[in-house]
């Protein structure tokens, strides 16, 4: 064989078996490949997949059968930088956050709620501290959520001067697009205390957790606005956070003279315990309302009054409101559920 003919064997198109690195299974199906098997251009393939142009109805569905065969899956990541978009979220971490274990948990929950709601929409997320506005440049995002109104408003500042979009909980945020979510807070708190006067309760004591998280102020402070508004004399308690002066606290609600109470601290059977060793009859000589934000189970099991709030669906609700983000002067304001669910507990 002459050199030539060794040459011209060697440049021959060899089969390529499904499955190779150079098959279309092996590599993910492109719109090329799509196009060959239809015998068409690629960009009637992306017209018929996407709904667009002037295509013939049989031809569209032959275009899409053939995708389908060939287990085309849309590059999404593509499609939104195409688009200018990144696909990810910032979330903002306070540093002070470590400092403070109830805080520290929250926003763990908090971060774990956009992580699982991101991977459903195909998103990342950027964890951004919230002392670092200088690192948003490079953060490529295309929204920030800012989840606690506690933490440093900079990086926030930052992101509505360059056009971002910025969602936050409990905070509302003039002249920047975005979103604020309320998270039912205070209106789970006023609801708890409307059902107790309802009942029959003349001096309602609250138990709150000696903390900064936000939400524990927004707690007591809607508690201090009812009382002041009703013209109720407040007794509040507040319990540390490992817990070790729960009882205390109860017994001190107690002998201040509380025939109810409503716990913000969210421990609901321990406080029943505590009044069930005093001898007390639930809810005949003491009215009892827990808070619930995650797992309402042991209240229901006891049949505890209580108002359950859903902080965690923050992050679904963002995904939802995406494609508006940005749009008006102002940010858009959803609520969040909450309900109230009445108890019957007896000693």
């Amino acid at each position: 064989m002459t050199i030539e003919a060794r040459r011209g064997a060697a440049t021959q198109a060899a089969p390529v078996a499904e499955g190779t690195a150079s098959s279309p299974a092996a590599r993910g199906v492109t719109l090329k490949d799509i196009a060959l098997r239809a015998g068409v251009s690629t960009a009637a393939i992306s017209q018929a997949l996407n709904d667009r142009g002037s295509l013939r109805p049989e031809t569209r569905e032959r275009i899409k059968a053939i995708a389908a065969e060939l287990g085309y899956r849309p590059n999404k990541h593509a499609a939104a930088l195409r688009g200018g978009r990144t696909m990810s979220v910032g979330f903002v971490m306070g540093d002070s956050t470590s400092e403070d274990g109830r805080r520290a948990l929250q926003r763990t929950r908090q971060l774990n709620a956009l992580v699982q709601s991101s991977a459903a929409h195909g998103f990342t997320v950027t964890v951004l501290p919230d002392s670092r506005p200088d690192l948003l440049p490079a953060a490529q995002i295309d929204v920030l959520y800012f989840p606690d109104p506690a933490d440093d408003r900079a990086l926030l500042r930052e992101a509505a001067s360059r056009g971002i979009p910025v969602v936050a909980s409990d905070l509302y945020i003039a002249d920047t697009p975005g979103l604020s979510i309320r998270t039912g807070y205070n209106a789970a708190v006023r609801s708890a205390l409307a059902h107790l006067e309802a009942t029959g309760a003349q001096r309602i004591g609250l138990l709150v957790d000696e903390s900064e998280v936000p939400r524990d102020q927004l707690g007591e402070s809607a508690y201090l606005a009812w009382t002041t508004v009703r013209g109720r004399t407040p007794i509040v308690a507040r319990v540390d956070a490992g817990r070790r002066s729960l009882a205390r606290r109860v017994h001190e609600l107690l002998d201040r003279g509380a025939d109810a109470v409503f716990a913000f601290c969210e421990e609901g059977p321990e406080i029943f315990l505590q009044l069930e060793a005093t001898s007390l009859v639930v809810p005949r000589d003491v009215q009892l309302v827990a808070l619930c934000t995650t797992d309402c189970e042991a209240n229901a099991r006891l049949g505890i009054t209580r108002v359950c709030v859903h902080p965690e669906l923050a992050a679904e609700v963002m995904f939802d409101s995406l494609s508006t983000l940005g749009i008006g002067d102002g940010p858009g304001v959803v609520d969040l559920p909450w309900e109230l669910h009445g108890g019957s507990t007896t000693r």
